[in-house]
This record gives structure tokens, C-alpha cells and sequence, in this order.
């Protein structure tokens, strides 16, 4: 069950239910997890808010659209790369520079999540 944080800059609004089946779809088809599990925040900033390297490496990066995921452990890391890529793909296809894209993934385990079920 990832947890998938979004920052970017406000005039990207828009964009958010694309944005959103993009990066979705991309962990669902990557990392064999089920497409319903969708569980995302996007924050707006306005800008100037985000700061970023505009070069850092070999980028020339023009806006920032950062993507944290936070993931069950056990992935391995040609699927957490897999997925990766299939995001900035996707993006890139809605029109996101691919220099314009960060991904954070990072893992927690057993104890670290709660998501109660219906209620029986």
C-alpha cells in the first residue's frame, strides 16, 4: 500500500486526475500492486515555494514536480525502478518535462501501517 505525496507548483492544478491515474497506474502495472490501491495527497505551492537545482545532475529542469512514495518493504530495486520510470513515462506523456521530475521512494515494514477494514 504506497503512500504517494505530490508537490508542485500551483498552475499544475489542473492536472492532478491525470497526474494521479499516471503515477497510479504506473506502480499498479510495475509493481504488480493492485489498482485500487490508491492512497495519494497532492500539495499545491505556489511559486517560488520550491526549491530545486535547476541542473543537479545533468538536468535542465525549467519547474519541479516531486513524488514521494513511501512503500512496504520488500520491493526489490529493479521493480522500485520499473515503476519509476513507467511514472516519468507517463508524465512525461501529459506533457511534464522529464527533467522536471523527482522521485523519492522509501520503505517502512510490519507495525508501520494501519488501514482498518469494513467494518464485519
Amino acid at each position: 500500500m504506497p503512500l504517494v505525496r505530490i508537490d508542485m507548483h500551483s498552475p499544475l492544478a489542473d492536472l492532478r486526475p491525470q497526474l494521479s491515474e499516471a503515477i497510479n497506474s504506473s506502480l499498479a502495472e510495475g509493481w504488480g500492486m493492485p489498482a485500487d490501491d490508491l492512497f495519494q495527497i497532492f500539495q499545491l505551492h505556489e511559486p517560488g515555494d520550491l526549491f530545486y537545482s535547476r541542473t543537479f545532475p545533468d538536468a535542465e529542469r525549467t519547474d519541479i514536480v516531486f513524488i514521494d512514495i513511501l512503500a512496504y518493504n520488500g520491493y526489490t530495486p529493479e521493480i522500485k525502478q520499473r515503476g519509476a520510470e513507467l511514472i516519468v513515462d507517463r508524465l512525461a506523456a501529459l506533457g511534464i518535462k522529464r527533467d522536471n521530475i523527482l522521485i523519492s521512494i522509501h520503505e517502512n515494514g510490519d507495525g508501520d501501517w494501519l488501514a482498518p477494514s469494513k467494518e464485519q
